[in-house]
């Protein structure tokens, strides 16, 4: 398996914007999740309430690592791609 530049570049390009979209879904969890919580507070909820909140954060977060896995996959799948152009001798 040869290393030259593309083959570093794709897994830092795809990283990147799976770390975009994780960032965008934790603000948006922490802002729902701080809004929710108030809103609970507010109405004084039960417990059951509450629960749902936690379950709902840990949903989140399980949403979050798919992004991350997701930006993993598809730099191996492009890094795959064009290692067999490189072998094949095509240009992009």
């Amino acid at each position: 398996m040869a290393v030259n530049a593309r083959s570093i570049e794709v897994p830092k390009t795809h990283k990147r914007w799976a770390d975009v979209y994780s960032l965008i879904s934790v603000v948006l969890v922490v802002g729902l999740v701080s809004v929710t919580a108030l809103l609970a507070d507010a109405a004084n909820t039960d417990m059951a309430t509450r629960v749902g909140m936690f379950v709902t954060m840990t949903a989140v977060v399980i949403v979050v690592s798919i992004w991350q896995a997701a930006g993993l996959a598809v730099a191996r799948v492009h890094r795959i791609l064009l290692e067999q152009q490189d072998e094949m001798g095509l240009d992009r």
